[in-house]
């Protein structure tokens, strides 16, 4: 599993000031409430296995009473009588009940337990995956955001300048004053761009902030990581093998599968609490109550002493049906866990699958979106020029900067998108880890 390693690798107290992918989902794995509660339920299970297989030993407790006893008695029958006590006195008394033989009751418990600890460890596994998955993807939406901000500003800027051409143009008479109010449009379009390019900046790192446990106020400064230099990508392993790997290793089919053994387990556990039981059970009590010989004979002083050791047999002859209940209880909770892993197993399925087809459309994007933007970054300067010059007019500067815009926009999202759709597939396949992003 990942989720020891993953989430003890870096863990912070308090915010930091910028943050790599590897900060994201390391901060995110330590201060994600969910992962917090994943963990604890964790413990909470492994103490469970524990309290199963403390049946397997005897018990034995103790009792001690300090007693202060005033008591008067009185007759008039032959001969009148009047005794008062007032004593006090102690109770002492240790119980043994050992449990010798219960026909597979606390073997069963044991195992429930544990199959319990095992579906908790995998759901642990599992919400430590999509809560990586889910920083990482709102990593890359707060990184193309904050890119996208950068692309805003240089198209304001290339709007500016043909507004300022067109402007020149216009005073020399060599364009009509239309020229002019269009390219002013373009521009007044690329401010509104830029604001708008901020403002989902903003939402985007606050989203990150949350998913790192913090407030979405916080100060979060990313720096696109080392490794987004892009590789030619090839997927080496056909859909098949990923779907294969998947079904073995993917911590929620692994939480299910030990969520339909868990029911199993219980369904033999109940079964055995209808079977009899041999304990072996012992007693020891001793007393220093006074003790009267007859009605109206004084109190004296007295020592008790009670102590036995033998065997117990416990059979539960009827239970007026409930344990056929139960039983039949019992089954259908195990039809539904056998349904949720079948279930599951769809699931999963159908997440390899898209994620796959989403990775190989990314990298092909990724190898396209480069060639679209050179192209367009050549054609608004061709025609920028050729509009200063006079033999273009103005709607082929402007179409061609909106191209521009397009494929700027279009690019960032494309490495994006390639990145993140790495770390989605590996997440699909449920092996997900650290080393992925480093």
């Amino acid at each position: 599993m990942m989720a020891s390693s993953a989430a003890s690798h870096g863990c912070t107290e308090g915010p930091e000031a910028t943050y790599t992918l590897l900060d994201v989902v390391e901060n995110a794995l330590c201060h994600n409430p969910k992962t917090r509660a994943a963990w604890a339920n964790v413990k909470a299970q492994a103490a469970q296995v524990g309290v199963a297989k403390a049946a397997y030993l005897p018990t034995l407790s103790g009792s001690v009473q300090a007693i202060k006893d005033k008591s008067t008695s009185q007759g008039t029958n032959v001969v009148p009588f009047y005794v008062a006590s007032d004593s006090t006195y102690h109770n002492d008394t240790l119980t043994l009940n050992w449990v010798l033989y219960d026909f597979g009751l606390r073997s069963a418990t044991v195992d429930n337990a544990e199959k319990m600890l095992i579906s908790a460890m995998a759901s642990q596994d599992n919400v430590l995956q999509t809560v990586f998955a889910t920083a990482v993807k709102d990593y890359y939406a707060a990184l193309v955001a904050q890119k996208n901000i950068q692309a805003a500003i240089d198209i304001e800027t290339d709007a500016k300048h043909v507004l300022e051409a067109a402007a020149v143009r216009v005073q020399k008479g060599v364009a009509a004053v239309s020229d002019q109010l269009q390219a002013k449009t373009a521009y007044s379009q690329a401010v509104f761009n830029r604001n708008k390019a901020e403002g989902d900046w903003q939402s985007a790192l606050g989203t990150l902030a949350i998913d790192m446990g913090q407030r979405p106020d916080s100060s979060v400064v990313l720096i696109e990581s080392d490794n987004a230099a892009l590789p030619e990508s090839e997927l080496v392993q056909s859909v098949g093998e990923l779907l294969q790997s998947a079904q073995k290793v993917h911590p929620s089919l692994m939480a299910a599968r030990a969520d339909v053994e868990a029911a199993q387990a219980n369904e033999q556990m109940i079964r055995a609490q209808g079977r009899p039981s041999i304990s072996m059970v012992g007693r020891y009590n001793a007393n220093n109550q006074s003790q009267s010989s007859g009605v109206g004979e004084p109190y004296i002083g007295a020592n008790g002493r009670d102590r036995y050791i033998g065997v117990q047999v416990d059979i539960p002859f009827f239970e007026g049906f409930s344990r056929t209940y139960k039983i039949r209880t019992a089954q259908a909770q195990v039809e539904g866990k056998e349904a949720n892993l079948a279930d599951a197993e769809l699931q999963v399925a159908v997440n390899v699958w898209t994620s796959y087809q989403s990775l190989k459309v990314s990298a092909e994007n990724l190898r396209t979106s480069q060639d679209i933007l050179d192209s367009a970054h050549d054609a608004f300067k061709a025609a920028e020029r050729r509009y200063q010059k006079g033999v273009a007019n103005i709607l082929e500067v402007l179409t061609t900067q909106t191209a521009l815009a397009s494929a700027q926009q279009q690019r960032i999202q494309a490495v994006a998108s390639w990145q993140n759709a790495r770390i989605q597939l590996a997440a699909s396949i449920g092996n997900l880890n650290l080393s992925v992003i480093h």
